[in-house]
């Protein structure tokens, strides 16, 4: 059936995460899916730190948050609500927006009309003169975020509200044989699934697999990895990598 994933087998490297509830997105369109999350969120690596951080967060003009994970985090440890309109609440796009809604009971103040690093800081960039800014981000975060709004003359302090860890399932091998398409949502998912393989092998062993990416960074990643990404959605989001996905099969179905 046009538009559908009917009789694709994809294999999901996430953590299941209710919130976006990807896999049940995935079922809809007909795939059959195999769920192995490659990455589970750790604790921070400096639980002090990052508890100083979400005290004084009222200290600062704008909180910025990288993931819905960090909101969790930071939710977790907060004792008493932010108070309302101070700081400013910067979400880097719809799935970390909708944690913030959830757990502040308002919408973020601004979201970037490109779901990156890069496009959070251009967006607060526009607003003018930005002042104190406290990202909360994971351990292993990019620094393009930090690094551009700092060159702008901005004081940014950043704080990881968790670690990421690989998962390497003793049966990766198997389970890559039995799918069709490998969806990578994140630069440590694909880190994690050659580090399983083995560098040596991971190449040779996904010849013939589809890998889509969510978004550019995690591309990026790959492509470094020496990973061939054929599907990668105009918007870094997963009902557009779905769509992304159902587009490529309408016209080319799964091999067998």
């Amino acid at each position: 059936m046009p538009g559908t994933l009917s009789g694709v087998r994809v294999l999901v490297t996430r953590p299941t995460d209710p919130e976006s509830d990807f896999i049940a997105l995935l079922e809809k369109r007909g795939a059959a899916v195999t769920s192995l999350p490659l990455v589970q969120i750790g604790p921070p690596p400096d639980e002090r730190a990052l508890q100083t951080a979400v005290d004084s967060a009222e200290r600062f003009d704008w909180v910025a948050f990288t993931s819905a994970a960090g909101v969790d985090s930071f939710t977790r440890r907060r004792t008493h609500k932010l108070p309302g309109g101070v700081p400013k609440i910067a979400a880097v796009g719809p799935a970390t927006a909708r944690a913030i809604e959830a757990s502040f009971g308002r919408a973020p103040d601004l979201i970037p009309a490109r779901f990156s690093g890069e496009a959070l800081a251009d967006a607060l960039l526009a607003r003018g003169t930005i002042g104190t800014i406290l990202i909360v981000q994971a351990a292993d975060a990019r620094p393009a975020l930090s690094a551009r709004l700092r060159n702008a003359g901005n004081a940014v302090t950043t704080v990881a509200a968790y670690s990421t860890v690989e998962v390497r399932p003793a049966d990766l091998q198997e389970r890559l044989a039995a799918c069709d398409a490998v969806v990578l949502a994140s630069p440590s998912a694909a880190h994690a699934l050659v580090h399983g393989l083995g560098e040596s092998r991971a190449i040779a062993t996904l010849r013939g697999k589809l890998i889509a990416c969510i978004g550019p960074v995690t591309l990026l990643e790959a492509r470094g990895l020496g990973l061939h990404v054929e599907i990668v959605p105009e918007a870094s989001t997963l009902p557009a990598l779905v769509e992304a996905l159902c587009a490529y099969y309408s016209s080319r179905p799964p091999k067998r």
